[in-house]
């Protein structure tokens, strides 16, 4: 019922409000009658939506009238392990790890550091992401970690290890990468080189052929596979790929 003891429904339709018109509300908690502006009610809505891209480290400085904001932080995928020799086969690099988490502006405050994972060599695990710095991170992932080398094997169906996959942590959502996959010998010639692991926004470098190098993780976080050695030139394994950080922003 109105003030003036009419229905809403008989009142006049007003098609251009102003920001200074003001609304009757029942707040929940006292079942108080109160009172709002259109633009205090217009303060608990998004009216746009900004992304921004880290692939190095450097500084996030929220867009004016950021409200909340979504950061999807990856870490740098793992390198593969080479095969050397003769009857040799390395691991795959593990995917990089994933922390997703839903920040406050007041928990962003002016601006923090972002720090975004290296891409793992061969041998090298991947780098470490974070936003907030080293040591006052508020939140992380952890980078995928080293395939192990091969050695010249006698033995048949002997293998070596992948490296592991990184973690998330502090995040709403914390996502492991996936474990690079084992070098293996079948025969006094054959094998091959461990697949690289895959990160949630990373795929993992696929399994090496007989007797040749890894290849290199594609997207962000994966890992690089191992070589496969068949003759006395030593195979090299492959660089995973770096991490990424997206901060995407909801404006007031």
């Amino acid at each position: 019922m109105a003030i003036d003891g009419s229905k809403i429904t008989e009142l006049a339709l007003n098609t251009s409000p102003l920001t200074t018109d003001m609304l009757a509300l029942v707040d929940i908690g006292t079942t108080a009658s109160q009172k709002i502006t259109i633009a205090n009610l217009l303060t608990l809505f998004c009216t746009n939506v900004v992304v921004q891209t880290f692939t190095g480290t450097g500084t996030y400085t929220p867009t004016a009238g950021m409200k909340k904001c979504l950061v999807i932080c990856v870490a740098g995928g793992g390198g593969g392990a080479g095969g050397i020799n003769t009857d040799s086969a390395g691991g795959g690099g593990g995917g990089g790890g994933t922390a997703i988490k839903l920040f406050t502006a007041a928990e962003i405050g002016a601006s923090k550091t972002v720090t975004i994972g290296a891409a793992g060599g061969a041998t090298t695990a991947g780098g470490d992401s974070n936003l907030g710095g080293v040591g006052t991170e508020i939140l992380k992932a952890t980078g995928g970690g080293a395939g192990t080398a091969g050695a010249n094997f006698t033995a048949l169906g002997i293998s070596v290890a992948g490296g592991a996959g990184g973690v998330g942590s502090s995040g709403d959502l914390n996502i492991q990468g996936v474990p690079g996959r084992r070098g293996v010998i079948y025969s006094g010639t054959s094998g091959r080189g461990g697949g690289g692991g895959s990160s949630l926004l990373g795929k993992g470098a696929q399994h090496s052929p007989i007797d040749t190098a890894g290849t290199a993780a594609s997207g962000y976080g994966g890992g690089g596979s191992g070589g496969h050695a068949a003759s006395s030139t030593n195979r090299a394994g492959a660089a995973g790929t770096i991490g990424v950080m997206y901060v995407i922003e909801f404006l007031g």
